[in-house]
């Protein structure tokens, strides 16, 4: 799906842990980057609520705070605004009413995509913070999962339900709660998973993958919710949303080619004399086990050319 859905997965995440679940119009469109949101649309994790903000930037000007009001029956537009500067301008109703992500929904795409819709429904254990997924074996373990946003805020309440429904050592929760505020808690300990480490967005569901990983002890529990190369060096690791990623040395000397352009465009002939490789390498041979990996960190002209996206890029050089 390419870097705009590791970049989806990471404003979903912060959206899920906001109290309302919702973002005002303003924050989509004069962000600089409302494809992100479109594409949180598009693939039905994010909706327009029936909720009207209070007040909007006028879409003209960008400068006058106006508010919305609903236009007669009929109008093309189902709302339009008076701007002191710009007087009657039209409002879509993305630009009027409040952005949604429903934290039920998300956690009926993972009961799906985990395998366990057939046996086990969806249960809302604690409101708005915790559901409780279902169990399945791994390695003739049996794992009770759980879904849990807002983790923080009523940890005994949620402490209560995880011991009800799953015994000592049993429980999985996949959650978009910050991990290592969530060791200052009761629930130190548990097996946090991090959605946006597991997770790939997809039309309507998600793909799970790296998930083996959290139960065979390869991947260690984060603390952190820090995405970044900062490892990539000292011990060939990437850190997405605080989970610590082991790089194969194939894709470990890709991203350093690209690192040590600063940002450049990098042909894949150089990349593959680096490598040692055939000039005409398929991409997908060499992301495909770490596909989050590539969604995250690179980006492509698809016409074979690479750079390591900016937004990691400046974090590492420290400009």
């Amino acid at each position: 799906m390419g870097p705009i859905n590791a970049q989806a997965m990471a404003a979903l995440c912060a959206i899920l842990e906001q109290p309302t679940h919702q973002l005002l119009p303003d924050s989509v469109w004069t962000t600089g980057q409302p494809s992100i949101y479109q594409h949180l649309r598009s693939n039905e994790a994010l909706s327009l609520s029936g909720e009207v903000a209070e007040c909007v930037l006028c879409p003209d000007c960008l400068s006058v705070s106006v508010r919305p009001v609903p236009t007669p029956a009929g109008a093309e537009h189902p709302y339009q605004c008076y701007c002191g500067e710009c007087g009657w301008v039209d409002l879509p109703k993305e630009r009027a009413r409040l952005w949604q992500v429903n934290p039920s929904k998300v956690a009926i795409w993972l009961n799906v995509a985990l395998g366990l819709k057939i046996r086990h429904p969806v249960s809302e254990v604690v409101t708005g913070r915790l559901w409780h997924l279902g169990a399945r074996e791994h390695k003739r373990k049996r794992h009770n999962f759980f879904f849990g946003c807002l983790l923080s805020g009523d940890a005994n309440a949620i402490q209560g339900e995880i011991d009800r429904l799953a015994s000592p050592g049993t429980e999985a929760v996949i959650t978009t709660s910050d991990l290592l505020a969530l060791q200052s808690t009761n629930l130190k300990g548990r097996l946090f998973i991090p959605l946006q480490a597991i997770a790939q967005l997809r039309k309507g569901n998600f793909a799970i993958e790296g998930l083996d990983a959290y139960f065979d002890g390869l991947a260690p529990t984060a603390v952190t919710d820090e995405t970044s190369l900062r490892l990539l060096h000292s011990k060939r690791i990437a850190l997405i949303a605080g989970t610590e990623i082991s790089l194969s040395p194939q894709v470990y000397g890709f991203l350093k080619v690209l690192d040590q352009a600063d940002g450049d465009e990098v042909h894949k002939r150089k990349i593959a004399a680096a490598l040692g490789i055939a000039e005409n390498f398929r991409y997908a041979d060499i992301k495909k086990h770490h596909r989050t990996v590539f969604d995250t960190f690179v980006q492509s002209d698809q016409q074979g050319n690479y750079w390591l996206h900016p937004d990691f890029l400046i974090l590492e050089r420290g400009y």
